[in-house]
């Protein structure tokens, strides 16, 4: 089964370059592309694509603001914003409410089709320019108070998260700590209650933050 696509972007001309891009891929399929959010919003609960690439920079609301709006009302849709911005604050800001991945519009050609398929399979994407900035402010940055060390999580805690950071499905994560996957998900929501986040982005991000992975 194809996954199906809707493009978000003010450029025409941008969201035919990303149609003939997606469509060389045989298991891809761009279902609607339109130019602004309130479209995007009402294509959206006509035709529930799997995946919504979203610029950020659009007329009227921004994406970051559409995202939050799309998301409410579909909360199992992927989102994976393209954007001209290389920027910590903007990016923090789509990833918090609920992109679940970003991707620059410089490398969206070589990397726009990976971040679609690692949306699907659960898992969170940032390219590589984004993951280098967000990798540096972290570093200089001080954990929020009141978010546990990774002293506070349990042995089996600490390797699933760094599993997770590495981009690893719960499948792979079960059959490299020889559990079940459930009970993978099972150690997913406890640290994501425990580090008071709502997603493998942000556990990606402590992680890092923490020294367990690698930028």
């Amino acid at each position: 089964m194809k996954i199906r696509i809707m493009l978000v972007d003010d450029h025409t001309m941008v969201r035919e370059a990303l149609r003939t891009v997606l469509e060389q891929d045989g298991g891809m399929e761009v279902v609607a592309e339109v130019g602004d959010g309130e479209a995007a919003l009402r294509v959206a609960t006509e035709l529930v694509p799997d995946v919504v690439v979203m610029d950020v920079a659009l007329p009227g609301q921004s994406g970051i603001e559409i995202t939050r709006r799309l998301l409410a009302r579909h909360p199992d849709m992927k989102v994976l914003a393209l954007s001209t911005y290389l920027d910590r604050r903007i990016i923090q800001q789509m990833l918090d409410v609920g992109a679940r991945g970003y991707i620059t519009k410089s490398a969206a050609g070589a990397e726009l089709k990976q971040g679609i398929r690692s949306v699907m399979q659960g898992r969170s994407y940032l390219c590589s320019e984004v993951g280098a900035l967000l990798a540096d402010s972290l570093r200089d940055r001080q954990p929020k108070s009141g978010i546990p060390d990774k002293n506070a999580l349990s042995r089996r805690e600490v390797q699933v998260v760094t599993l997770l950071a590495e981009g690893k499905s719960a499948p792979a994560i079960a059959a490299e700590l020889h559990i079940a996957p459930s009970t993978v998900d099972v150690h997913r929501r406890n640290l994501m209650r425990k580090l008071q986040v709502h997603n493998v982005v942000d556990l990606t991000r402590y992680a890092i933050r923490s020294g367990l992975v690698l930028p």
